[in-house]
């Protein structure tokens, strides 16, 4: 009878765990299994090829499509305007790890990016050049201010 209720009792909580493990996996890849493609609706990236990212000018704003390539940041060199609003938009489909802790630490700028907030808005008032890096500094880039 003991042993009849050490079996029952290993059963369940063989049950509960596989049913948490599976819990798990679907919350952590819900934002994959909600987007189509690499194409994300809203205020993100669109499209998300390695290498295609860029800055981009629309009226005041300098908007910069911020992914990976090459285990870094890409666009690795970003050139703007001082005194224009700058906009960057993490690419959640690309950003991953500590790449998604984003600063520039010379403009006290930073931002953890995720897939509810992924855009970054700042207004750079001083002319330079300025390195960004991820919160480890394992990625790395250059912001040039003109």
């Amino acid at each position: 009878m003991a042993e009849e209720v050490k079996i029952k009792k290993r059963t369940i909580f063989t049950i509960i765990g596989i049913v948490l493990i599976l819990g798990f996996v679907l919350f952590a890849f819900k934002n994959i299994l909600s987007t189509k493609g690499n194409e994300i609706t809203g205020d993100l990236v669109k499209g998300g090829e390695a290498g295609s990212n860029k800055v981009i000018n629309e009226g005041d704003t300098q908007i910069v499509n911020l992914g990976v390539a090459n285990y870094n940041y890409d666009p690795n060199t970003i050139t703007v305007e001082s005194g224009k609003k700058v906009k960057i938009i993490g690419n959640m489909n690309q950003l991953q790890g500590c790449l998604r802790a984003f600063r520039i630490p010379n403009l006290g700028v930073s931002k953890v990016f995720n897939s509810n907030d992924n855009v970054l808005e700042f207004t750079p008032t001083s002319k330079g050049t300025f390195g960004f890096t991820c919160s480890m500094g394992m990625g790395t880039g250059t912001l040039i201010v003109k």
